[in-house]
């Protein structure tokens, strides 16, 4: 049962009366440890504090053993004990600056920044000059999104402390919050000045570096921060995030380990772990891992996004969907969530309720690049191209170097490029890797690797089919088919988990992540044959891909691939956001660069919208 005050006293009041002072000061002690009634007590505290505390204690501040007790409790986590503490010594040391200091700190501790802000501003109104306050404020201040308060905080603790290190810490943490990389890094610098061995700063300092893109930097001021803090849980999981960034994942993996094995219950380790795993295509090690790090902060909603990411790319959207509902629960406003929502209501075929969820993201963040592309998506799929268009041009707006959403413009405009951008078709496939076998062959029926195989055995001679080269080799359904005719096929694809799932059919006897036109001008080429499979549909302008591989092959030999069929001159950007190629482009490439057409005919290659593609089939001699 909460205490009352006003009882409190008077039962201290009797002790001391009676000559009981170490019973007066146990009553305080059981005041200390537990909640009280009523917020001020009633008069002749004052006296009674100075009867309980030894002759000579100043009747203004707390004791050091009250302190030190304060401490102890923040240190252990205890922050809605130590405001309770803190609230019944304030009764007796209203006027104690210390008390206020703790009491901000306590809050921030619970995430009460504008509790805890408050708290700071009346310590200061005590003691005007207390560094400390400004620098903790600062750092609520950053925490409310308030930056540019936050930067004043700590312009004023430095002012009075010229030499306070970690006022400059929190200053570069909240320049950094602003996107002024370089002003934070300045910040940085000057804290390591006054503090040659300060981690946290080295650690911030590769943040910033990191996000300014330069990640070469970044790990260097990591590795400082280990130097000084060898156990810097924090330091490796950016080391790891940096590898990622840099698209070197097992390196990744390896630093979030590293994390963990310092810092076991360290959630955002966990959940980044998670993210790259998920890019490895290991979705079921990825989603193992989002769980781990919801065990250990239930309350982790980026941990609920991203685990429904991986969820989406496993094909199980129903599970996707939960996952980011529960993500709302914890963070309503969460713009990103509201985009992958309207990415499985895509994926349902729900276009309105996946439009409906992009426009709820750009509410909350209306200047959201990639909710406005995907807003396009929907708006073309449904095929209102005004709208789409209009996104597509919203998208360009706030980031003209979108190229996805450039090529989606282009075809929604008639407009043909040479080619789709690397990362529009390295996020179209990264997402429909771990789905692709089963809409394609069971859904779309389709059958172009057989197709093709099958031409390929027709025209070869007597014999293995030697080293094939697999052009885009996506999951693999084309080694499959090709595996037991020939004596060696390796495979390249631009998308990371298409190679993945490539890996696990255990048919190739070499995989490459690689751009197709990248792997041409630097590998050494030594095939009988070049296959690709509905590769260049998303190439428009083939004629560097034939010069390479005729150019740089050390053998003759034989380029076998398919094509969407067009009837118009060259090749033609459709308002798929894939190319046709006519037969009359192809055989313009075959005089340019010395291909024989040995072999050419159209079929059937998958349903789209409950139609039959036609395609254009071809056999090249070299």
């Amino acid at each position: 049962m909460p205490l009352s005050v006003g009882k409190l006293l008077r039962q201290a009041h009797s002790y001391l009366k009676a000559g009981k002072r170490t019973d007066a000061k146990d009553l305080n002690k059981k005041g200390l440890s537990k909640p009280l009634k009523n917020k001020n007590p009633n008069s002749g505290n004052q006296n009674l504090q100075s009867k309980i505390f030894p002759s000579g204690q100043p009747t203004s501040e707390p004791t050091s053993e009250q302190i030190n007790e304060l401490i102890a409790l923040y240190n252990d986590g205890e922050f809605e004990k130590g405001l309770l503490k803190i609230k019944y010594l304030l009764n007796f040391f209203p006027q104690a600056v210390v008390l206020f200091n703790l009491q901000g700190a306590f809050n921030a501790g619970l995430k009460r920044h504008s509790a805890a802000i408050k708290s700071y501003k009346i310590a200061l109104e005590l003691k005007p000059n207390f560094s400390g306050a400004y620098n903790n404020m600062s750092i609520s201040q950053r925490e409310i999104g308030d930056s540019k308060s936050a930067i004043k905080s700590a312009k004023q603790a430095l002012k009075i402390k010229p030499d306070f290190a970690e006022a400059y810490l929190n200053m570069g943490s909240a320049q950094h919050k602003k996107n002024d990389f370089f002003a934070a890094i300045e910040s940085y610098k000057n804290a390591l000045k006054i503090k040659p061995d300060y981690a946290d700063a080295y650690n911030n300092m590769g943040n910033a570096q990191r996000d300014m893109g330069d990640l070469e930097t970044a790990i260097k001021s990591y590795k400082k921060t280990l130097k000084y803090r060898p156990k810097y849980a924090e330091a490796y999981n950016n080391i790891g995030i940096v590898f990622k960034d840099k698209g070197n994942l097992d390196q990744a993996i390896d630093s979030y380990m590293q994390a963990l094995k310092i810092k076991p219950n360290y959630a955002e380790a966990h959940s980044n772990m998670g993210i790259a795993l998920k890019e490895k295509g290991n979705l079921k090690a990825a989603i193992a891992s989002y769980i781990q790090a919801l065990k250990i902060n239930p309350k982790y909603a980026k941990a609920y996004h991203n685990m429904g990411i991986s969820q989406r790319a496993k094909g199980d959207l129903d599970a996707a969907l939960n996952s980011y509902k529960k993500a709302l629960n914890i963070e309503p406003n969460y713009a990103e969530v509201y985009v992958n929502i309207g990415n499985i209501q895509s994926d349902k075929g729900n276009l309105s309720a996946a439009i409906k969820s992009y426009k709820q993201a750009l509410k909350i963040k209306p200047s959201y690049a990639e909710a406005f592309y995907n807003l396009g998506i929907a708006f073309k799929d449904k095929g209102d191209l005004d709208e789409a268009i209009n996104s597509f041009k919203q998208t360009l707006e706030i980031n003209p170097d979108y190229a996805e959403a450039q090529h989606l413009l282009a075809c929604s405009t008639g407009k043909t490029t040479a080619s789709a951008p690397r990362a529009y078709v390295e996020k179209l496939f990264d997402v429909y890797a771990h789905r692709f076998d089963h809409s394609l062959v069971n859904m779309l029926e389709y059958s172009t690797p057989r197709i093709l195989t099958d031409i390929i055995v027709e025209n070869h001679s007597e014999g293995a089919l030697g080293s094939v080269l697999d052009l885009g080799c996506g999951t693999g359904l084309t080694g499959i088919a090709l595996k037991q005719f020939c004596q060696k096929i390796e495979g390249i694809d631009l998308s990371n988990s298409m190679i993945e799932q490539a890996r696990k059919k255990n048919v190739y006897d070499r995989l490459t992540h690689s751009d197709i036109i990248d792997y041409l001008s630097v590998e050494k080429l030594n095939f009988d044959y070049f296959i690709a499979t509905d590769v260049f549909i998303y190439v428009g302008d083939l004629s560097e891909v034939f010069r390479l591989i005729k150019a740089r092959n050390k053998r003759s030999g034989k380029l076998v691939f398919s094509t969407e069929h067009t009837e118009k001159d060259r090749f033609f950007l459709e308002k798929t956001g894939r190319y046709s190629h006519s037969k009359l482009y192809i055989q313009h490439l075959c005089e340019e660069f010395g291909y024989k057409l040995s072999s050419f005919s159209t079929t059937d290659l998958r349903k789209e919208k409950d139609r039959f593609l036609t395609g254009g089939l071809y056999l090249l001699d070299f």
